[in-house]
């Protein structure tokens, strides 16, 4: 999946992934988060891969605000594997936002 060079903050805006077929949504409290087309939300998959806007709420923004990545695994394959990107050096558990998978930021 194509990421902006060097993940720093800029260039693409949930607006332009949404106009191209992505789906984007807001985290509470993580801003907003977007899932390539063709992908299943909320996902199946083993493995899943989205980018986020950390410093915006509204999934049209057309604010180019591109923070990095997001990988998650689905909660019957992480076997406790550390997540060195983001505080505490874990993945973090998004049971409690629905889902069934353990997430890790990456900027």
């Amino acid at each position: 999946m194509p990421v902006a060079a060097g993940g720093s903050s800029g260039g693409l805006s949930p607006k332009q992934l949404g106009d191209a077929g992505w789906t984007c949504f807001n985290v509470p409290g993580l801003g907003v988060h977007c899932a390539p087309p063709g992908q299943a939300w909320p996902p199946t998959e083993p493995v899943v891969q989205l980018l986020y806007f950390f410093n915006t709420t509204d999934p049209s923004s057309s604010v180019p605000d591109f923070t990095g990545t997001e990988t998650l695994i689905r909660a019957d394959i992480f076997n406790g594997q550390p997540c060195p990107t983001q505080p505490g050096e874990s993945y973090t558990d998004l049971s409690s936002l629905g889902l069934n998978y353990w997430g890790c930021h990456h900027r």
